[in-house]
């Protein structure tokens, strides 16, 4: 009740990342005795972000064992985050900003970066009279900007995030959280910050400068051939979002003009703050969990006349492509058989190249199993260069598929086909959506097919 009691009494930046420091230390430490005493399990920093990070990927899907410990260990946590919330919020009135800003105290990675805010800026200055009198604060004065600020702000805050984007996805080869995350809300906070430097701006026009910037990041990224413009495109919803919440943050911290002089030390959440994330990341990675996607279509013939076709089928007309597959996204063409039985090897070759698929199960005509052990890279990207961004090596990666046929009523056959996979790059939840989309329409493709060739045979 005293702490809830503070809500109102500010706190100083220092005292603020005296005991944030501290608190995280200590509770880091009680995570890995707990895991290792109690559970015999390893707690790694990666952990607070995701967890579990194996096959199982939702809480009541997990065994007694890992639900018994993700309580305990959410149960350690409860007054670190209280203590951790009642610091931020009243962080937040010392350094004049809004205090509905906590919320991003519950945000992976956003957090890291209100915690360094508000451990960098100063408290709001108050006067004399303001200190017996309530006043409303003043409003700075706004300075029309011109299109040099404007220009200047957007080229300064792309000289920062757009190598810091070639250096997370080239040289770490690391797409995480501080990649798809940290760096557009970064870019969209520092084009802003830079765009207030001086003069207090007002929000239409920081807003403006955000998007401009935005547009900048992605033209510099298309034509330095990091990227492609479709895995580009892709990441235009999330990277909007997170740039937009940058920009409001940006403009909520230059419109205090006491915050001006610590300008240059916010450069530190970007410089070397988030290399320093995207490091980290790069050495505790865990594995990605394990995904399913399943398609069904049914067919007017039965298992007998169905199967031929699921172990090997022959080209697929270029007619029957989807326009999905017209923007460089690899996508099936035949399917050839080595052999018969378990240990037979099926080759499905694609656009790029062949999946190489040893049979782990042969059940005919009601099941077909394999492994994954070779694959062709998952897309041509669209670009004026040859270009290869390493996400197209390791980080799609087909690990074992299967078809199961089951005979239906009237001779008809309901064929089902799933494909196992991981993606490594993350939020993997955005861009699961994204690669189950990209399955499933290869999927599609297979067994319309199938179905075509086999009611040929009717």
């Amino acid at each position: 009740m005293k702490l809830l009691d503070s809500l109102n009494t500010p706190v100083t930046r220092g005292r603020y990342a005296q005991v944030g420091f501290s608190l995280m230390l200590v509770k880091y430490a009680i995570d890995i005795l707990v895991a290792w005493v109690f559970f015999e399990k390893l707690w790694s920093p990666r952990k607070y972000i995701i967890w579990p990070d194996d096959d199982t990927v939702t809480f009541f899907n997990l065994g007694p064992d890992d639900r018994n410990f993700g309580l305990t260990m959410l149960a350690l946590s409860i007054p670190f985050i209280i203590i951790g919330t009642v610091m931020t919020f009243r962080r937040l009135l010392s350094a004049d900003l809004p205090r509905g800003l906590v919320v991003l105290f519950f945000v992976p990675i956003l957090n890291l970066f209100l915690i360094g805010l508000l451990c960098l800026l100063p408290a709001k200055v108050v006067s004399p009279l303001e200190q017996v009198t309530i006043l409303e604060p003043p409003t700075p004065k706004l300075v029309p900007p011109t299109w040099g600020v404007i220009f200047r702000s957007t080229v300064v805050s792309c000289m920062i995030t757009v190598p810091l984007a070639f250096f997370g996805a080239n040289i770490l080869q690391n797409y995480g959280f501080g990649l798809f995350i940290g760096l557009p809300f970064a870019h969209g906070f520092f084009s802003v910050l830079s765009f207030g430097w001086h003069n207090p701006q007002p929000f239409g026009n920081c807003m403006k400068v955000g998007y401009y910037s935005s547009l900048l990041a992605f033209l510099l990224l298309f034509f330095f051939a990091i990227e492609g413009a479709i895995c580009l495109i892709m990441f235009i919803p999330i990277g909007l979002v997170l740039s937009n919440l940058g920009c409001l943050l940006g403009y909520l911290v230059q419109r205090r003009p006491s915050s001006q002089a610590a300008f240059p030390l916010l450069l530190l959440l970007q410089f070397p703050g988030l290399p320093l994330l995207m490091g980290m990341e790069q050495i505790l990675q865990d594995a990605s969990p394990t995904r399913e996607v399943i398609s069904v279509i049914e067919i007017n013939a039965p298992p007998e006349k169905v199967w031929p076709q699921v172990i090997a089928f022959p080209p697929i007309p270029e007619a029957n492509r989807h326009w999905m597959f017209l923007t460089g996204i690899a996508y099936p063409i035949r399917a050839e058989i080595e052999g018969k039985g378990v240990g037979a090897v099926r080759n499905c070759i694609f656009s790029t190249g062949p999946f190489v698929e040893p049979i782990t199960r042969w059940d005919e005509p009601n099941r077909l199993s394999f492994d994954v052990t070779s694959q062709p890279c998952p897309m041509k990207e669209w670009s004026p260069y040859n270009i290869h961004p390493p996400h197209l090596d390791h980080h799609l990666i087909s690990k074992k598929g299967e078809f199961r046929l089951i005979r239906l009523e009237g001779n008809r056959t309901r064929l089902e086909g799933s494909t196992w996979y991981s993606n490594n790059m993350w939020p993997n939840g955005y861009w699961g959506i994204w690669s189950d989309a990209v399955i499933h329409g290869i999927h599609l493709r297979v067994l319309d097919h199938i179905r075509t060739e086999a009611e040929k045979l009717q």
